[in-house]
């Protein structure tokens, strides 16, 4: 049993599966097809855990400017993978996958590689609020539109992806959205998308490290828009 284990282990760290490596990156048979992500467009690296009720499976996620992909444990050529990308990235610490794994059934989010420059602001710089609506629905929006999920919707739930860190929570039939968020045109595009897409009056700002509203974006009851750009 323990030869047969050894040479099972050893055909999965040589397995690549259907990855396809150079030297500047590598490419993966995507459901739209085959995609090239080179390392030097990479922007942030995460590592998280899903609760799959019976077991947990550890993922990474890979942010860049005009992608973001997730690959699983189970993915065939994971092994190898977290090599290449260990090689491609040596910031990444050792043993992360174990940090990620304990406890079980924790999230355990944990940032991995962030590109010089790309970091998010030191404090809260975003804080929004949207009517009449649950919290399970609005977390569910952040989840369809790329954002990972953390804790329990019974309390404060956190969505974070490659550009923001923010907190959902539950007040009456208000949620408010509250975090960091990198403060950029495409940035704020796409989360006024998002809310849009709920369908509930709602409303947001953007703050400076003086606290000083710096943007607001309002939509009304009756989907009257007001920019407030200050």
């Amino acid at each position: 049993m323990k030869a047969e284990s050894a040479v099972r282990w050893k055909r999965l760290q040589e397995d690549i599966g259907p990855f396809v490596y150079e030297e500047d990156g590598f490419s993966y048979p995507f459901a739209s097809g085959y995609g090239k992500i080179r390392w030097a467009e990479v922007d942030r690296i995460v590592g998280y855990k899903a609760d799959l009720l019976t077991t947990d499976e550890i993922y990474l996620g890979i942010y860049c400017k005009e992608w973001y992909c997730q690959f699983s444990e189970s993915t065939p050529g994971w092994y190898p993978f977290i090599d290449r990308l260990k090689l491609a990235f040596p910031a990444i610490p050792d043993g992360w996958d174990w940090d990620v794994a304990m406890p079980p059934f924790a999230t355990n989010f944990t940032v991995l590689y962030e590109r010089n420059g790309r970091g998010l602001p030191a404090g809260y710089n975003f804080h929004g609020t949207i009517e009449r609506v649950d919290i399970g629905v609005v977390g569910e929006a952040f989840k369809n539109a790329g954002w990972v999920k953390g804790k329990s919707l019974q309390e404060d739930t956190e969505v974070v992806n490659s550009w923001s860190e923010m907190s959902l929570a539950q007040t009456n039939k208000r949620v408010s959205i509250y975090g960091r968020v990198i403060f950029r045109h495409e940035n704020v595009e796409m989360i006024d998308l998002l809310l849009n897409a709920i369908g509930k009056p709602y409303r947001y700002g953007f703050y400076g490290e003086d606290k000083k509203l710096l943007f607001e974006f309002i939509c009304t009851e009756r989907w009257d828009m007001a920019y407030f750009d200050l």
